[in-house]
């Protein structure tokens, strides 16, 4: 067996490892067990998860080769330091992972604009605000989206499940197309349409409905706008509406892990940790 057939057999033993934990969890919970228990359980949860992270981070690999020396066979910043430009390539591997969503806005004369976006982040809770910088094409182009938003047109964040259908969803979404033309018309699903708000794809885990609160132009001479959305309301599966988020049953959101590799999201399953607020 080589080491990584071998890393690939303990790993799938340690992910059944958590799953039962998950399983026997929710089952001592109903059951209203000891509280001690139930955290003995969950710290060899959160453990069992965290050794499925070494495996993969390779903190782990002389466990895997018999001929190993020992010796880490990554880098080390601090012993050995390089300086590069701040290339895109570099930046993109390196904040990563970055969470992917397609925004979807309409043009004055009712057109359908998509955009994938992985620049955007939540600003705040409460009221709640989402950030979303929104560049040029590579015709030095402003986006679709961009001038949409300045023509007064709502905004939704489509956000997708991380699967090989919603990789082909972005890829061609991001195609550069006039603006007479809507990206919807590359995409083989039928796109959902709800009174005035943009379309939205139908296999969402979720959209969130946003409206236009204020546009900011980037310093440093950057060609990118942030646009600052006000969140209105999310529209969810409707079996999930009345209850908190629940991340096994959501699952892995597709992210952006380099300059244009998609990848799944952190999920659930894996390791985690949990911060006690006072």
């Amino acid at each position: 067996m080589t080491p990584e057939q071998s890393k690939s057999a303990v790993k799938d033993f340690l992910r059944r490892c958590v799953s039962y934990a998950d399983s026997s969890i929710e089952r001592k919970v109903s059951r209203g067990e000891d509280e001690k228990e139930v955290a003995r359980w969950r710290a060899y949860r959160e453990f069992t998860a965290y050794s499925i992270s070494e495996i993969d981070g390779g903190e782990l690999d002389s466990w895997f080769d018999s001929e190993a020396t020992g010796r880490p066979t990554r880098e080390s910043v601090g012993d050995s330091p390089s300086e590069i430009p701040p290339s895109p390539d570099w930046l993109s591997a390196l904040v990563a992972p970055r969470p992917v969503a397609l925004l979807s806005t309409r043009s004055e004369s009712g057109i359908h604009n998509l955009c994938p976006v992985t620049s955007h982040s939540v600003l705040a809770n409460s009221p709640p605000l989402i950030g979303v910088s929104l560049s040029v094409n590579l015709e030095g182009r402003e986006r679709d989206s961009l001038n949409n938003l300045r023509s007064g047109s709502p905004a939704s964040l489509i956000v997708l499940p991380a699967n090989w259908d919603s990789a082909q969803v972005i890829d061609k979404a991001a195609r550069s197309l006039p603006p007479e033309e809507s990206e919807w018309g590359l995409i083989e699903d039928e796109p959902v349409v709800q009174g005035e708000n943009p379309a939205f794809h139908p296999a969402a885990v979720a959209v969130i409905e946003c409206h236009l609160a204020e546009l900011h132009s980037l310093p440093e001479g950057s060609v990118a706008t942030l646009a600052i959305l006000a969140v209105d309301r999310l529209l969810i599966p409707e079996a999930m509406s009345d209850e908190s988020p629940d991340l096994e049953r959501i699952g892995p959101l597709l992210s952006q892990f380099g300059m244009s590799r998609l990848t799944p999201g952190p999920s659930s399953s894996e390791w985690s940790y949990t911060i006690e607020l006072d």
